[in-house]
């Protein structure tokens, strides 16, 4: 039911309702004695694989919800949020255990979903119900209920200056919400169909990944001004800042292919093949490696940021999404 109109591998699908083996062996230097995880939501087989970043594979495949879609990790790195959209729920997974120990009710179609520094709250989109839900994470209990506009997908968190933003799909706009008022304060014209977010480091510029105009849209957060519009590959779908804040990186759905923005310019600086239809994105905190999951194959992409080729495909399960944070380090 749900999972059928949140999929958007292709323009015909969404038209109807409304992402070479070789492992390194380099890579193991890149890391200390921690463990490091990119945890994968895959939509069509109701689990969660969990790679393991030093040997470039799968070590587990977690069973969750059903249709899972987005996913966030605690900021204490303890456990892992997974949006279930066609269950209604949320799955809690503890990272020591790599288990589901849990799962709490939400609203009619829960998307997007992130959390706070402090772990005291858990913010998730309600696409059906056009609202965004203030959960507390280790209770479940529903704490507040924040009206927004149509069909919230991707959020962003800006703690620093108390912001939460959310992409409104259907709305063609991003809003911005004061999370001391826990009320929309702004509402930012985007391109068509915004569904990922991204955000600089220093909390300056928004990006909204528009997926039917194909475009970036480029926000300050200062003014709530458009600074300016960056054309991408057909059907965008989300997008990560590196951390030293110098390029924005966007899957395109009808390319496979990532977008390397310069973010000085606003330019795009380059094109890299992935796998087919890639969705979600993230890159290690380092900044070496980017990880892009593949919807049409159920595949990892693995790329070397500096080299900014793909250098890893990686096997998961059916419907790889794996939309919002998914890459965390386990001390």
């Amino acid at each position: 039911m749900f999972s059928s109109l949140l999929q958007q591998p292709t323009k015909a699908t969404l038209s109807r309702v409304a992402f070479l083996l070789f492992i390194p062996l380099t890579l193991s230097a890149c890391f200390d004695d921690g463990k490091h995880y990119a945890l994968i939501t895959n939509q069509l087989a109701d689990n969660v694989s969990v790679i393991d970043i030093r040997l470039g594979k799968v070590i587990k495949q977690i069973a969750v919800g059903d249709s899972p879609a987005g996913i966030t990790i605690s900021k204490d790195k303890r456990q892992a949020f997974v949006s279930n959209p066609d269950g209604q729920t949320v799955s809690v997974i503890d990272l020591s255990t790599l288990a589901e120990i849990r799962q709490i009710p939400v609203g009619a179609g829960p998307v997007g979903i992130i959390t706070d520094q402090q772990g005291k709250h858990l913010y998730v989109a309600d696409w059906f119900d056009n609202h965004i839900q203030v959960i507390d994470p280790e209770t479940g209990t529903l704490l507040n209920t924040i009206p927004v506009g149509k069909s919230p997908a991707g959020m962003v968190l800006d703690e620093q200056q108390q912001r939460l933003y959310v992409a409104n799909r259907d709305d063609n706009a991003v809003a911005f919400i004061d999370l001391k008022t826990q009320q929309v304060v702004r509402s930012v014209s985007s391109g068509k169909a915004p569904f990922g977010l991204a955000l600089t480091p220093d909390g300056k510029r928004l990006y909204s990944v528009n997926v039917q105009s194909s475009n970036v849209t480029v926000i300050d957060t200062e003014t709530a001004d458009v600074v300016t519009t960056i054309p991408v590959g057909e059907w965008p779908y989300c997008a990560v800042v590196s951390p030293d804040g110098n390029k924005l990186y966007v899957t395109n759905q009808d390319e496979s292919t990532v977008s390397v923005i310069d973010v000085a310019s606003n330019k795009v600086l380059n094109t890299i093949d992935v796998e087919d239809t890639p969705e979600g994105i993230d890159i290690s905190a380092d900044g070496k490696l980017i990880y892009v999951a593949n919807w049409g194959n159920g595949t990892v992409s693995v790329i070397d940021a500096h080299t900014e080729q793909s250098i890893n495909t990686i096997d998961t399960a059916k419907g790889s999404r794996a939309f919002g944070d998914f890459i965390t380090e386990i001390d």
